[in-house]
């Protein structure tokens, strides 16, 4: 089995990948769209940053832009100490609870995480993946994009929250 993460932009039309019919496929972003719909099963909120984590993130990361940093997320990432908070998050009762139910669910099938980062490494989706694989044996964890290609040089973020239907429709 094999737990899969990606952005939004990346379950597009254009894009490479494309999950198997029989795969899950969960949205955990607390702000959907409804065009999201169409691409996941299902959105899970309680296992999204709470709102003043992302607030903070957010925060920082436009400060951040404005203050020529070269990499903006990571600058947020590591002044709002994004993953102690975000892993706190997720042992709290009820977003465990969701997270066991998704490890119940990557022994069964794969499943995807989406949300709307492109970068894994700024991303709470990685953290959740991390979690969920943690203790199960014989199942891959596997970004798209592959963390390893993106440069970090340049802050090639794309902020998929200001994406709409037309973006995923396609040239029909």
């Amino acid at each position: 089995m094999t737990v899969r993460t990606t952005y939004f932009t990346g379950l597009s039309p254009s894009s490479s990948i494309e999950p198997a019919a029989d795969d899950d496929v969960f949205g955990v972003v607390r702000r959907p769209r409804d065009f999201i719909d169409q691409l996941v099963d299902r959105n899970i909120p309680a296992v999204a940053p709470p709102e003043p984590l992302l607030e903070a993130f957010k925060t920082v990361e436009k400060a951040a832009k404005l203050n020529d940093e070269s990499i903006p997320a990571a600058v947020a990432w590591d002044s709002v100490d994004y993953e102690q908070r975000y892993r706190a998050h997720i042992a709290r009762t009820g977003p465990a609870v969701v997270v066991d139910e998704l490890r119940d669910r990557a022994r069964e099938r794969d499943i995807w995480l989406v949300c709307w980062e492109k970068d894994p490494r700024w991303c709470h989706r990685r953290l959740l993946a991390e979690t969920i694989v943690a203790d199960l044996e014989d199942v891959e964890l596997v970004h798209h994009p592959d963390p390893t290609t993106i440069p970090l040089e340049v802050d090639d973020q794309e902020d998929d929250a200001d994406a709409t239907l037309a973006d995923f429709a396609g040239d029909a």
